[in-house]
């Protein structure tokens, strides 16, 4: 495939979609376009994710597949603060719209009932007066239909008749119209057991009542991205020509420059030009004590200047920016699919032709019972009870099978769960990590940047002159230094910035190799100069075996050891320490407490390894592993049957990170490691490795509940409304409670979002 081809995200908004039969049909219409890889569709959040590439496939094409498929659709412009504010609206919007079809169902409802309870009272059922207030009932049903409590119902069931694309909109309308045509049967013939005005009534009124909590409560669910975009101002105080002006935030470009005032919050991801201030980065880094910055330091928006003012040049904006990101990952999350809500979506997709040839055969069923004299309603001769009787079975097959419940019931959860995870921090990929993070009872952990603050600092140099090598103290920490300063590795790091503190001019290497995890190779014009762990230089054949006791004392004293060589010749040694992270120790005992099995894995020596593992709490330790051993060891558990999780944050932990059922790493780490990792840790709290696992787990509990219940509830319902023990109007509201049901157990996530969170 070449570059061109290669699969590129498109976003849809989709409207019309009212069930998981729907999103089996525009996924399915989406996947016939040429050139489209894959799509996905999630009913919560009405947006199709497409890859496409290659010939065929183009935004036009997309949206043409799913008008035809009969549902309207339009470009979802790339995740930015905007457009999360627009998708919000398009929210509040449809609320609105949702009330006031309940407001609407409600208020003609009541009267159709009402005469349907006092007209035999008022007028026997032979006279005229009869007629009239049938009549009445009638033209309130008309307009029952034709309001916005029916009319976008009729409409959807008759395009998805247009297009052969069965959904609940169809199912409903069959149920309501079967209703509504019978009592005209009724009217004309003169035939009470045939006036079903009442039922239609009570379905729509059941129907609107679920649709306006379900959207009620599905905004609720979707709140988290829209209180990320909350972070962000509107406006933004914009410098030109020495005045200044206030211009809305999709007005600022990279590098504009802004003034911002005290206890107002950083639009833009920005660099400081002019000013001091005290900025509160809590939200984005969990850091509570505010940090001062000045002229040159970054900062990043949605944080708050809490003492003094700023002028800042923008330096990313929008999608780019990092809440722009937070709101890109959070929403490509959200969109992604379960392996369990394939398997729904699959069996949505064929289960409305199946409920209606279900109620054909419930009608044609009790016809045949009744005419064999099997059956009869009040002994009526006629069979037009027996008719009646057929026919509200068969409006309740329709009503109550409507799969609303199966589509919602993986979505919500997901959508709950990964919005409250990015707002305290824990950024899921997709929702097969989330997933996959649910189901995982090995958790892996790296040493240094994980359990460790990442941040060592030098506390032992020595020389060891052998040879014609004769290096000092100063020299031995030059020349290491002069051979790591091209290394991203945090030991590496901290050589290279001590040697810059004392001043020290650095030399060029003519040659440079990195060995990930291990060490470099560097050449000074004909001087060969390795730095790495004595595992690297022994395999390297230098000769360590003078400063074995030296080492194993700095091991033991908890200082990761660097060993330099000149030439082959071992010429110097370099300790340094790194602080365990405040949370290690709480989030290892929080995963033993869940059950799980931790261990660390490392490139460092076995004795130092040792020393922190005791402090966190690990008793199972692998040392002095290279890239390829910590790949090993995840494959080997995966093929033991656990399920892995690996946390890292380094560029030797990707491979290990890629292979594992799940990767974590915090977004400090390297770009390969967050590029690798499943689930990002915006902040550098080891709790939140723990608080992942269980959100997670609890989110995957809360998916099999959802699923059992919509599943469950099918088989139990439609069987008692195909053998009339539950009337049309029952199964609406029971339709109604499972929709909401779902939803409701959804939102349990975030009420213990509270709960779950570190201490």
């Amino acid at each position: 495939m070449t570059v061109a081809d290669t699969p590129r995200p498109v976003s849809l908004l989709i409207e019309g979609m009212t069930c998981g039969s729907c999103v089996a049909r525009v996924e399915g219409a989406l996947r016939a376009v040429g050139g489209v890889v894959d799509a996905r569709v999630n009913l919560t959040t009405e947006i199709a994710t497409v890859e496409w590439g290659g010939p065929g496939a183009g935004t036009a094409s997309l949206l043409q597949a799913v008008r035809a498929a009969g549902y309207d659709a339009q470009l979802h412009v790339e995740t930015d603060v905007a457009s999360t504010g627009r998708l919000e609206s398009r929210d509040s919007k449809r609320l609105r719209q949702h009330r006031q079809a309940l407001l609407m169902a409600v208020g003609l409802a009541i009267p159709i009932i009402g005469l349907e309870y006092l007209g035999p009272w008022l007028s026997p059922s032979h006279s005229s007066a009869h007629l009239w207030w049938r009549g009445v009932q009638a033209v309130l049903c008309i307009m029952l239909l034709a309001s916005p409590a029916g009319g976008p119902i009729l409409a959807g069931g008759f395009r998805a008749v247009r297009h052969l694309s069965p959904n609940m909109d169809l199912l409903v309308s069959l149920g309501v119209v079967a209703g509504f045509l019978s009592g005209v049967l009724g009217f004309a013939t003169g035939h009470a057991g045939h006036f079903h005005f009442e039922m239609v009534a009570m379905i729509l009124g059941f129907i609107n009542l679920g649709r306006y909590f379900e959207t009620r409560s599905r905004r609720e669910a979707s709140g988290a991205v829209a209180a990320l975009a909350r972070r962000m101002p509107a406006t933004a105080i914009r410098l030109r020509d020495g005045d200044t002006e206030t211009v809305p935030l999709h007005m600022v470009g990279v590098g504009d420059r802004l003034r911002v005032v005290e206890n107002t919050i950083i639009p833009v991801d920005a660099r400081v030009v002019a000013g001091r201030a005290a900025v509160d980065e809590s939200a984005m880094t969990g850091e509570s004590v505010p940090v001062a910055r000045g002229e040159g330091d970054p900062v990043l928006g949605g944080t708050i200047v809490r003492e003094g003012d700023l002028t800042i040049e923008a330096t990313r904006i929008g999608s780019e920016s990092a809440i722009g990101r937070i709101l890109r990952a959070v929403q490509d999350a959200q969109s992604g699919k379960t392996k369990l809500q394939r398997i729904a979506d699959r069996v949505a997709g064929v289960f409305v032709p199946v409920v209606v040839g279900l109620a054909l055969l419930t009608f044609a069923g009790w016809i045949v019972v009744a005419r064999q004299g099997w059956w009869s309603v009040d002994g009526a001769a006629d069979g037009s009870a027996a008719l009646s009787h057929a026919l509200r079975c068969a409006i309740a097959v329709l009503v109550i099978a409507c799969p609303c419940a199966m589509g919602l019931a993986t979505p919500t959860a997901v959508l709950v769960a990964t919005g409250t995870a990015a707002l305290r921090g824990i950024l899921v990929r997709n929702a097969a990590a989330l997933e996959a993070a649910g189901q995982v009872d090995v958790v892996l952990l790296d040493k240094t940047g994980t359990l460790t603050t990442g941040r060592p600092t030098i506390k032992t140099v020595f020389d060891e002159p052998r040879g014609a090598v004769t290096l000092d103290e100063a020299e031995v920490l030059k020349w290491a230094a002069s051979a790591e300063q091209f290394s991203q590795h945090p030991l590496a790091r901290a050589i290279v910035e001590q040697a810059r503190i004392r001043g020290m001019e650095l030399m060029d290497p003519d040659d440079f190799k990195n060995v990930p995890g291990q060490g470099v190779e560097a050449r000074f014009g004909d001087r060969r100069v390795l730095v790495g762990s004595p595992g690297f230089l022994c395999e390297a054949q230098v000769d360590l075996t003078s400063i074995e006791e030296r080492l194993q004392s700095l091991a033991t004293d908890g200082q990761t050891v660097i060993v330099l060589a000149v030439d082959g010749v071992c010429a110097g040694v370099i300790g340094l320490t790194d602080s365990v992270r405040p949370g290690s120790a709480q989030c290892v005992a929080e995963l033993h407490a869940a059950g799980i099995r931790t261990a660390m894995v490392t490139g460092d020596h076995a004795v130092t390894a040792a020393a922190v593992a005791s402090e966190v709490g690990i008793t199972e330790v692998h040392a002095e592993v290279s890239p390829v051993g910590k790949l090993a060891l995840v494959r080997r558990l995966q093929r033991e049957g656990r399920r892995v999780a690996f946390v890292g944050d380094g560029i030797n932990d990707a491979p290990a990170l890629t292979a594992a059922d799940v990767g974590i790493a915090f977004a400090a780490g390297t770009d390969t490691a967050i590029e690798a990792a499943d689930i990002t840790l915006v902040r550098e709290d080891p709790t939140l490795i723990a608080v992942a696992v269980r959100q997670a787990r609890r989110s995957v509990r809360i998916i099999k509940q959802n699923l059992f219940w919509a599943f469950f509830y099918n088989v139990l319902a439609i069987p008692l409304a195909a053998t009339g023990q539950i009337s049309p109007r029952y199964a609406a509201a029971a339709m109604m409670m499972s929709s909401i049901s779902v939803v409701l157990n959804s939102l349990r996530l975030r009420e213990r979002a509270s709960e779950m969170a570190p201490h």
